[in-house]
């Protein structure tokens, strides 16, 4: 089980990739109705598509929940998932040889675990119930006016349209929500090449999701330990995919000048606004009411259908595999809900009992 203590929320997530279940526990959520086919839709974002670049395990996902009265939450509520379609005989060739990039290798040296299969606790399959809260924590941030939305920025080499060259407005993320199979505002087709060029060379590719956070205003987070940049990586590093987070330009900032990076304030008329955003909407840890935007890097799926080198741990020597089962080719497509869940969560656990 792994446990998210928030400041008002609490989220605990279990089960195993081929378990008979996974699932969710939540408290301190707000009493509101949620919308169960809005967050079925939402559901279905993260879940295995028709496309060939997809894992070709086909799960329902649909939430059996506990705790809601006509839809209605309040305060307490679980969710669980039924696993229907796990092949577990997939990995038998693997037992005591860890996967490379995987969590196997670390796992053993913590538990001691020889048997793999599925990436157990580890496994990505988790984020579904992670989904299942942050889609309701988006449904509620949504009637506060709101919105965590998410793209694909980069797949592989090929970019697409970023925050980091313009202004993206709420109306274009929210309208990649309608089963886009690449959810990006450009550059699709050229993504899907990557992803496809990978696939059918037996390897992955991995990605870069940005995720932007409209309509939270100034004066949310707080500082050091308790800054808001702090709190939203550290819900975003549940999402197993992901290796880097920045906000604004990140990175980028390195390289210029306090002259350039710096966001000017201004007067229009009675508020206060900015030239820029190049500091991602937070200062000191404090929301500053810009939309605050955040860049995500995916690794590529660990799961390849290259020969590998690693080690087998029962014989103690030096061996190759040869990953069989199914896997996605670039895991960046289907984890933008992910982010999106992450993201919606932190930001719901800082606004409660403001």
């Amino acid at each position: 089980m792994s446990i998210f203590n928030g400041k008002n929320i609490k989220i605990e997530i279990y089960g195993k990739s081929h378990a008979s279940e996974i699932g969710v526990k939540a408290s301190g959520f707000p009493s509101f109705k949620i919308d169960e086919g809005k967050l079925s839709e939402f559901l279905n974002r993260r879940k295995a598509s028709s496309g060939a670049f997809s894992t070709q395990r086909k799960e329902s996902d649909k939430p059996l929940f506990c705790g809601l009265q006509d839809g209605v939450i309040n305060g307490d509520f679980s969710a669980k998932i039924i696993n229907e379609n796990v092949k577990s005989g997939d990995y038998n060739n693997l037992y005591g040889k860890p996967r490379p990039s995987h969590a196997d290798y670390a796992w053993f040296k913590k538990d001691g675990a020889l048997n793999f299969s599925g990436g157990g606790r580890f496994s990505g399959r988790l984020t579904a119930p992670l989904c299942i809260a942050g889609g309701i924590a988006k449904q509620y941030l949504e009637s506060k006016g709101i919105y965590v939305e998410a793209y694909l920025s980069q797949i592989g080499l090929v970019k697409g349209k970023s925050y980091k060259d313009g202004k993206i407005s709420k109306e274009e993320l929210v309208a990649l929500r309608n089963g886009e199979e690449i959810p990006s505002l450009t550059n699709k087709s050229e993504m899907l090449e990557a992803i496809i060029s990978a696939k059918n060379d037996g390897d992955s590719v991995g990605g870069v999701i940005e995720c932007i956070v409209y309509g939270l205003s100034a004066g949310f987070g707080n500082n050091l330990f308790g800054g808001l940049e702090g709190k939203i990586a550290y819900s975003l590093y549940a999402v197993p995919a992901v290796k880097g987070v920045e906000f604004g330009l990140g990175f980028e900032l390195s390289k210029m000048l306090g002259s350039q990076s710096n966001d000017s304030l201004y007067y229009n008329g009675e508020s206060v606004e900015f030239k820029s955003n190049n500091m991602g909407g937070i200062n000191g840890g404090i929301s500053n009411g810009q939309p605050i935007t955040i860049s995500v890097a995916i690794k590529p799926t660990p799961s390849i259908y290259k020969e590998q080198q690693t080690v087998d741990l029962v014989n103690k020597q030096n061996t190759t595999i040869k990953i069989e089962g199914r896997h996605d080719s670039a895991i960046a497509v289907r984890a933008v809900p992910c982010i999106e869940s992450a993201v919606a969560l932190a930001i719901l656990d800082e606004i409660l009992g403001e």
